[in-house]
Order: C-alpha cells, then sequence, then structure tokens
C-alpha cells in the first residue's frame, strides 16, 4: 500500500487502491476492511484522509458500514460487477489511446492482442 507523489490526490489514490482490490476479487465481497488508524498508518497518511476515502467508497456503494461491527467491502454483485466493467473500459481506452499514438491499425492490434491472450491464458 504505497501513496506517490503527484497530481492525483492523495484521498483519490486509496480509492482506486480499494477499487482494484475489490474489483480484483483481493478483498472478497463481505470481508472486512481494517480500521481507519490502520489504514492511514498502512497508507502513510492523515485517517482523515482515509475517512475521506471510505465515505466516498460508501456512498458508491463498494463499502458498508456496520455500525457495531466496522466498515466491509459489499456483497452485491452487481456493483462489483459494474465497477469490473467500468475499470476494464478505462484500462481499454488508455490502451487504444496508446497504440493509435503509436500508428498502429485496428487489426494489427486486434492481431497481436488475440495471440497475447492465446499466450497468457492457455500457454
Amino acid at each position: 500500500m504505497s501513496i506517490k507523489t503527484g497530481s492525483v490526490a492523495i484521498y483519490r489514490q486509496i480509492i482506486e487502491y480499494f477499487e482494484y482490490e475489490i474489483a480484483s476479487g483481493r478483498l472478497k465481497e463481505g470481508e472486512r476492511v481494517e480500521s481507519i488508524r490502520t489504514l492511514a498508518s498502512n497508507f502513510k497518511v492523515n485517517p482523515n484522509t482515509v475517512q475521506k476515502a471510505l465515505t466516498e467508497l460508501e456512498r458508491d456503494g463498494l463499502i458498508v458500514t456496520d455500525r457495531t461491527n466496522g466498515k466491509f467491502v459489499t456483497d452485491d454483485k452487481k456493483i462489483i460487477h459494474d465497477l469490473k466493467l467500468k475499470l476494464g473500459e478505462t484500462i481499454c481506452v488508455d490502451f487504444i489511446e496508446g497504440v493509435v499514438s503509436l500508428g498502429l491499425s485496428k487489426d494489427e492490434v486486434i492481431e497481436k492482442v488475440s495471440r497475447l491472450w492465446e499466450e497468457k491464458n492457455h500457454g
């Protein structure tokens, strides 16, 4: 869990961290989220920064609070699936912008991606 210096706000980086952890399944549905103090210590940031990020994640439905037991990853499969689609689209847009800037054709890119997909998933 590391925060980078740069133009992206720290709380936004924490949100992105949780989004990827949830979408990838590294944080499981219904799994308890560490305490704000622990997260702040791990991220080396102010607890208020973590609280701001978790509040936004809760507003988006990715985190739920049980007043007596703490914060948990949602168990709503649709919300998690929609998050995966959103993050996947962002990755695709970045990828497309990159290969277009290199001057590669759609056919070249599709052939390369198809071959790499097969190698990665069946090799």
